[in-house]
C-alpha cells in the first residue's frame, strides 16, 4: 500500500488561496492550479515531487502549541465507476510543538518522515511524521492505478480536499478548510466556421474579407489561445500544413508562428497587424491553446481549415444568406433565429443591406457592424431583444 499513501501525500492539501482562523491558530495558503496532474511529475515510491502545487503558512498568536495535522481526500469518478464519495486516504500526523510561523510546502512532503524548519531565527528543525486513518479500497485503488499507468495521470473527477489542524493534546480542531477541486481530461479543439475541407471550396466561400473564426474548446485559468492564417497557393502548396508553415498573413511578423488572442472561442481576423486578405484567394487557419499541467505547458493544435473569399457581385441568391454581413448577422443570431426573420414567407426576406448602416444613430461601416456583431458572438454583448422597424 506504499503507492497509494505516497500518492495522496501529493495531492490532499489542494485548498485554493484562503485564510480560515480559529481560536489561535491561523492557516493561509495558496494553491496553483493545472489543468492535468501527471503522475510521472512525482516520485511513485515516496511522493516526493519538485512541481509546487502548494504553499501554507501555518502560524498562531502564542507559542509554543502542539499541533496535528489531518488530511483527508476522497473522490467521486465516474469514468473509474465511483459514483458516491470514496475515502481515498486519511492520514494524521504525530503531535509536533509550532514554536514559529510555518511554511508548508508540498514538496517537502512525502510518506517518509521528514525534517523541516520553521521561520523563527535561529529556525527551529520540526519532524514530521504520521499514520494512515483511513485508505481506499483495494479494488477501487487497483482502478486507480491501472488508469494512472495507462494515462500518465489521475482519471477524471471530482476530487475533495480537506485540512484540518488539531490540538496535540485533546484533538480539538483548532483551523480547517477543503475544497472540491475538479480534475478533467484535456479537451481537442473542434474547428467550426469558417470553412472545412480544402477538397471543396466552394461549399466554404465567405463574402468579408474580415471573416469571424469559431471553435470550441476546453478553458480554464491558465490557458492560452492563438491563431494562424495563411494563404493556400495552387501548385505551391502541395497540402494545408505545407501553407500554414510557409508565409502567414497572420500574424504579420513571419518570425512569429502564432497570433496569441484573448482566452475566447472565436475571433475576428483584425483590421490591423495583418495581411489584408483577398477576393476569390484561399486561405488556411489553425488555433492553438497552451494548458498549465504540472509537468510543464502543453499544446493542443487543432486540425487546419480551408476558406475562399468570394467575389462581391458573383454570388447567386440562395436559401442561405449570402451577403458579408448578413452572413455574419445569421452567426451572430443563430440559424433558428435569423430564418425567423429573414425565411422564406418572414417579413425580411429577400432583403439585401443597402450599405447604409447605423448603430443607436450614429452612421458606421462594414467593419463597425462586424465588430458589433463579434461582441455578441464572444458573448461580450448579450441581445435582449429585436424588432423590426
Amino acid at each position: 500500500m506504499k503507492f497509494y499513501k505516497s500518492f495522496i501525500l501529493v495531492f490532499t492539501l489542494l485548498t485554493g488561496l484562503r485564510t480560515i482562523s480559529a481560536q489561535d491558530v491561523t492557516l493561509s495558503g495558496e494553491i496553483f492550479e493545472y489543468a492535468t496532474y501527471y503522475i510521472s511529475s512525482f516520485d511513485i515510491g515516496t511522493g516526493a515531487t519538485n512541481v509546487q502545487i502548494f504553499r501554507y503558512e501555518l502560524s498562531a498568536s502564542q507559542y509554543p502549541v502542539s499541533i496535528r495535522v489531518r488530511f483527508r481526500a476522497s473522490m467521486v469518478s465516474p469514468q473509474l465507476g465511483i459514483t458516491a464519495p470514496a475515502t481515498i486516504i486519511e492520514l494524521l500526523t504525530d503531535p509536533f510543538d509550532l514554536q514559529a510561523p510555518l511554511i508548508l510546502d508540498n514538496r517537502d512532503l512525502s510518506a517518509e518522515t521528514a525534517q523541516i524548519y520553521d521561520m523563527d531565527s535561529p529556525p527551529n528543525a520540526i519532524i514530521l511524521s504520521g499514520r494512515v486513518i483511513e485508505s481506499l479500497d483495494p479494488m477501487q485503488a487497483d482502478a486507480i492505478l491501472q488508469s494512472i499507468l495507462a494515462s500518465g495521470r489521475i482519471a477524471a473527477g471530482q476530487y475533495t480536499f480537506e485540512v484540518q489542524v488539531l490540538s496535540g493534546e485533546t484533538e480539538a480542531e483548532l483551523a480547517s478548510d477543503s475544497k472540491t477541486i475538479i480534475v478533467q481530461s484535456p479537451v481537442s479543439i473542434s474547428l467550426e466556421s469558417p470553412g472545412g475541407a480544402l477538397a471543396d471550396t466552394s461549399n466554404t466561400l465567405v463574402y468579408t474579407t474580415f471573416p469571424i473564426f469559431q471553435w470550441f474548446s476546453q478553458s480554464g485559468s491558465g490557458f492560452n489561445t492563438f491563431i494562424r492564417v495563411a494563404e493556400f497557393v495552387q501548385g505551391t502548396h502541395s497540402s494545408p500544413e505545407d501553407a500554414i508553415e510557409d508565409q502567414r498573413v497572420l500574424p504579420f511578423d513571419q518570425s512569429e508562428s502564432w497570433y496569441q488572442i484573448d482566452n475566447v472561442n472565436s475571433f475576428q481576423y483584425p483590421f490591423s497587424g495583418a495581411y489584408p486578405l483577398e477576393e476569390s484567394k484561399v486561405y488556411v487557419w489553425q488555433v492553438r491553446k497552451t494548458t498549465p499541467t504540472t509537468a510543464g505547458e502543453q499544446d493542443m493544435i487543432s486540425s487546419i481549415y480551408s476558406f475562399k473569399i468570394g467575389v462581391s457581385g458573383q454570388v447567386e441568391t440562395t436559401g442561405s444568406a449570402t451577403n458579408a454581413l448578413l452572413m455574419a448577422l445569421q452567426q451572430a443570431l443563430g440559424d433558428d433565429q435569423f430564418n425567423a426573420l429573414f425565411g422564406q414567407g418572414n417579413e425580411l426576406q429577400g432583403f439585401v443591406p443597402t450599405g447604409q448602416l447605423e448603430i443607436n444613430g450614429v452612421n458606421v461601416d462594414e467593419a463597425g457592424v462586424n465588430y458589433l456583431l463579434n461582441q455578441i458572438l464572444s458573448q461580450n454583448y448579450v441581445i435582449q431583444g429585436i424588432t423590426v422597424e
